[in-house]
């Protein structure tokens, strides 16, 4: 009896598992998000920094 119950709960957990990988519930692993992130806030930084600069008519000195 216990075999069919452990069979029973293992068939469910797998078409569990099927299920959200086809509905892609889980996420998927993203190696470059994290760097892509922090080169759009370095951009942006720099952005500002360059708005900024014009803004209040800075003078670059190079050096």
């Amino acid at each position: 009896m216990k075999y069919v119950q452990d069979s029973k709960l293992t068939d469910t957990l797998e078409r569990e598992l099927i299920r959200g990988e086809l509905a892609n519930e889980f996420e998927q692993p993203r190696p470059f998000e994290a760097l892509r992130a922090a080169a759009k806030q370095v951009l942006n930084l720099i952005a500002d920094l360059k708005a900024n600069a014009r803004r209040y008519n800075v003078q670059y000195v190079n050096g």
